[in-house]
């Protein structure tokens, strides 16, 4: 008999909740948000326009994925962790660098605690946003943070092909690759130069 009451009791108690909310807004002045020409990603935007209890996606909410290349070791991991292959990366060679951050402090490999060290840089990082389903493997795989989830979740456009997100310029890709043949000219030179003084060796070993 006890429990029927409380189950009485917890209904009262739940309708009660759930009205004194409706009766509340009953009071509060709505606004009409004029999407898309409206960008309703940030707080700070919907802050700025409207003054009612709008309010933008939360800090930790998985949106549109953003890329930090300053951070990035273009190591690949992203893209094979990717399950629908949403994310193309391709690469060349670099001169060796550590990873600083914006201070000046070293970038640790998230996974070793060890210096990140860059080796290659990227040439392509594409990002196709209609294909992807938000799963956050590629941000858990990174070891550097380089790629992470904004809580941007609205990408408005009439173009397939605008919603593939491309984080590298033809200039940059340019200069990337004019890089990446002089380090390998350097070293094939390197490698003449040591196998003609080899050879000198061996004839003066012979005489």
């Amino acid at each position: 008999m006890g429990a029927y009451f409380q189950n009485i009791k917890n209904g009262f108690k739940s309708a009660f909740e759930g009205m004194s909310i409706s009766f509340a807004t009953m009071f509060v002045r709505k606004e009409t948000v004029q999407y898309p020409e409206v960008n309703i990603s940030t707080n700070k935007t919907i802050a700025e326009k409207y003054k009612g209890t709008l309010m933008g996606m939360p800090a930790n909410s998985r949106g549109i994925l953003d890329v930090n290349l300053s951070l990035c070791t273009a190591c690949q991991i992203c893209q094979k962790a990717c399950p629908i292959d949403c994310i193309v990366i391709d690469n060349v060679k670099c001169d060796k660098t550590k990873l600083e951050d914006e201070v000046g402090n070293p970038v640790l490999n998230r996974f070793t605690q060890k210096e990140a060290l860059k080796t290659r840089t990227v040439t392509r990082f594409d990002i196709n946003a209609a294909k992807c389903m938000y799963c956050g493997l590629c941000a858990m795989a990174c070891p550097t943070t380089a790629i992470r989830h904004t809580n941007r979740f609205e990408m408005n456009t009439e173009s397939q092909e605008a919603l593939i997100l491309k984080f590298v310029s033809e200039e940059e890709k340019a200069r990337a690759e004019k890089k990446a043949n002089d380090i390998e000219a350097e070293a094939a030179a390197k490698k003449a130069k040591a196998a003609k003084e080899e050879k000198v060796k061996e004839k003066g070993a012979e005489e």
